[in-house]
């Protein structure tokens, strides 16, 4: 059995799919999560709901659970659906606010095995995702 990285969307972020979903800013689409499952994620995106695949739903609650995540203007976590099969979610450093005018920085930390996992910004960071639609 590889023990590779796996990049196909829903599994892990490539460094290049990370570069290029941050520097798509213009093409991101505001999401809200409704539920977190088992390496699936349900988001509602302009009144539909969508079910996507993510391998890495473990992080996505953990992430949610610290109540660092901004919230849009109807009070619910800010999520953030970008190009290259990347889910977005902001969040602050502990005892910090996420700033509404953030920057974007390219520049990605990693997890060991090379797969793209945040990148930081002034009191927080962009936690990146993998999502694969699912079509089941």
């Amino acid at each position: 059995m590889s023990t590779e990285t796996n990049y196909t969307p829903g599994h892990s972020v490539h460094f290049i799919q990370a570069r290029k979903a941050l520097e798509g800013s213009g093409q991101w689409r505001a999401v809200t999560v409704i539920e977190i499952g088992e390496g699936v994620v349900t988001l509602q995106l302009s009144g539909s709901v969508a079910i996507y695949e993510c391998r890495d739903t473990t992080r996505l609650r953990e992430l949610f659970s610290t109540g660092r995540i901004p919230l849009n203007q109807n009070g619910e976590s800010l999520a953030i659906l970008a190009p290259h099969h990347v889910l977005i979610i902001p969040c602050a450093d502990e005892d910090k606010t996420f700033p509404r005018q953030a920057p974007i920085n390219t520049l990605v930390s990693y997890l060991e095995e090379g797969a793209a996992l945040w990148s930081p910004t002034t009191d927080g960071a962009w936690h990146l995702f993998s999502i694969a639609f699912n079509v089941k």
